[in-house]
């Protein structure tokens, strides 16, 4: 009689090598899923807060000029003297400093504080311009306001511009 020989219950190796390497695959994918869905959530967040400081600083730029305040400047700052402003928009201050700063952030001083708040951050080639009688003034230190103030700065490599009426 010739003895039979049982199969052996358990894995071959190659089986092994098969199911490890389909587990890994599943996990490759899910990993990345991951980091893309975290990723992507990033910069969803920097655009949401990039509106959030745009629509900030819109806010904070059109309620000085809208107050007719007095006002100097060159193309990197300008500074309102609010004693002089006709609405209370920043009730208790007494001026207010708009800073391009070196690291091209714009920056807002009350009252010449010494820790400003940011209002716009990594503005590219940011400057301020003056806008009177079709001419473009690099600083601005007369009674009278211009006819429009600009602030200009490159998002992108796209060349962004905001106007408000001066008088």
């Amino acid at each position: 009689m010739i003895a039979s020989r049982k199969h052996a219950g358990g894995f071959t190796l190659i089986e092994m090598v098969l199911s490890l390497s389909v587990f890994s695959l599943i996990l490759l994918i899910a990993y990345q899923t991951v980091v893309l869905s975290s990723q992507a959530k990033l910069r969803v967040s920097a655009a949401v807060d990039q509106q959030s400081d745009l629509r900030s600083a819109y806010r904070t730029l059109s309620n000085a000029f809208d107050s007719q305040a007095n006002f100097i400047g060159d193309r990197h700052f300008i500074e309102f003297d609010l004693t002089t402003a006709e609405s209370n928009w920043l009730e208790g201050a007494e001026r207010l400093r708009l800073v391009i700063s070196d690291d091209q952030r714009l920056l807002a001083y009350i009252d010449g504080q010494q820790s400003p708040s940011r209002l716009l951050g990594l503005i590219d080639q940011a400057e301020f311009g003056y806008l009177d009688d079709d001419l473009n003034h690099k600083q601005w230190n007369k009674a009278q306001a211009p006819n429009v103030i600009e602030l200009s700065w490159r998002e992108r490599g796209e060349l962004q511009r905001w106007r408000f009426r001066g008088r």
